[in-house]
């Protein structure tokens, strides 16, 4: 998955949809991954521009992206 790839996912969120990636795609999308303060800034910022705030979920070693209301 590419970064553009997930932006044009997150756009066709319906306001409270989500959706996860695993930690192994984040870090390629966000080097050098979780958990990386420089790659948490990055994913944070991303998910923004897309209107989403992040969840990091520890214990599925996922980054959910919720759609804002």
């Amino acid at each position: 998955m590419t970064r553009d790839e997930l932006k044009n996912e997150l756009a066709d969120l319906k306001p409270g949809q989500c959706t996860g990636i695993h930690y192994d795609a984040y870090s390629e999308l966000f080097p050098p991954g979780e958990p990386s303060e420089e790659a948490r800034e990055a994913s944070y910022a991303f998910a923004k521009t897309a209107g989403c705030v992040l969840e990091n979920r520890r214990e599925e070693q996922a980054v959910w992206f919720v759609k804002s209301a």
